[in-house]
């Protein structure tokens, strides 16, 4: 079992800051969310999130990698910040 931990407006629309959940990568953990928050599809669609693994950020190429007994957490990227572009 793994720790999912959501921040920002993930909380709201789930009602959860953590779940624990048989997830092995973090693709199975968004897959995880989707459905189980149907919700959080449309909303993660047209927002950024920092993934996190302690504190290693996760990019595209590694949402299939193990993440071994890391807690996974979903962190919102404030629009603006600088970090994208």
């Amino acid at each position: 079992m793994r720790k999912i931990k959501l921040y920002g407006e993930l909380v709201k629309i789930t009602g959860h800051k953590e779940l624990e959940a048989a997830v092995n990568t973090t693709a199975q953990a968004v897959s995880f969310l989707v459905n189980n928050f149907p919700e959080l599809e449309s909303h993660m669609a047209t927002r950024y999130y920092q993934v996190l693994l302690e504190k290693d950020n996760v990019n595209i190429d590694e949402l299939h990698f193990p993440v071994g007994k890391s807690d996974i957490k979903f962190v919102p990227i404030v629009s603006g910040s600088g970090g994208l572009g």
